[in-house]
């Protein structure tokens, strides 16, 4: 059979949350492996659609949730995992941290960036060990664009469990990383202030890469993360530099499309989702996916 092969469950399996949804008797009686995206907000997630063509390449029956967990419901892990029979499942934020202390173990590449993006399950559901794929699939998805890695000036916007991770990861491959933050007291976005901050700028210049590791751009977030207001700090940066957001939208997030305008390489969390999809799916199943074409 193949991926989600259980036509009926398919509109509502990707709407369930934690508080409304017991086990999933349909697809275990079915023989069909569960997986999910767990987060908050979740609805965005493209993780669905992601893993759908590399089940399918093997005939492996299986359905993929988005599952929303709250932040005061992340301790209910174990109870999730066994209500909904989950065979492994990845993390979005803001849980990448947070769920590390919940689980039975983390691999080295986890343990070296302080954040967990994906959980394999073994032992019928009683060992929960953390793995991080996100570091790896943006270098993937950089070397794609053909950038150059070893000594490379990277900026990170943002310092959470996606900056950890690219951080992590582009360090092994020998680029050189500097960190600009949100100011967590006022929560204003230190990008406003960058025009006028001399240091922020030489910063800017210097930069071959610019990744946004922040929520700003992503859909269903509060209004102060919504998008940025104005993205004048792309004028800082040199016309070779390449711009990573970890942030996808279906036409783009501001970000990209403005650096694009500029004549700047950019992309999005979408092709970084992919490669780190890849590694998962390894993770989880064993088995390496080739895209056809």
């Amino acid at each position: 059979m193949r991926y989600g092969i259980i036509k009926s469950m398919k509109k509502n399996l990707n709407k369930l949350h934690p508080n409304t949804c017991r086990a999933l008797p349909e697809a275990a009686e079915h023989g069909t492996a569960v997986y999910a995206v767990i987060g908050d907000p979740i609805e965005h997630s493209r993780s669905p659609e992601i893993y759908a063509p590399m089940f399918g390449q093997f005939g492996i029956n299986a359905v993929f949730l988005k599952i929303r967990v709250a932040e005061s419901e992340l301790c209910r892990i174990r109870s999730i995992v066994s209500e909904r029979s989950l065979s492994g499942f990845a993390v979005t934020m803001p849980h990448k941290k947070a769920i590390i202390p919940l689980l039975d173990g983390i691999d080295e590449t986890a343990a070296e960036c302080g954040s967990v993006n994906i959980v394999t399950i073994s032992n019928n559901g009683s060992t929960l060990i953390g793995h991080n794929t996100d570091g790896d699939g943006l270098i993937n998805a950089l070397r794609e664009t053909g950038a150059g890695l070893s000594g490379a000036q990277v900026v990170i916007l943002g310092h959470g469990g996606a900056a950890n991770g690219a951080a992590a990861a582009l360090l092994r491959a020998g680029a050189e990383i500097r960190f600009v933050t949100r100011d967590k007291k006022n929560g204003i976005d230190m990008l406003s202030a960058i025009k006028h901050a001399e240091t922020e700028s030489r910063l800017l210049s210097s930069a071959d890469i610019l990744i946004n590791a922040t929520p700003i751009g992503m859909h269903g977030m509060n209004s102060d993360c919504s998008d940025y207001e104005e993205t004048s700090f792309l004028n800082c940066l040199k016309p070779s530099c390449i711009i990573a957001d970890m942030v996808y939208r279906t036409n783009g997030t501001k970000l990209v499309q403005d650096a694009v305008r500029l004549g700047l390489t950019a992309f999005g969390g979408e092709r970084m989702l992919f490669h780190q999809g890849k590694l998962a799916f390894k993770l989880w199943t064993g088995l390496e996916y080739i895209p056809e074409s």
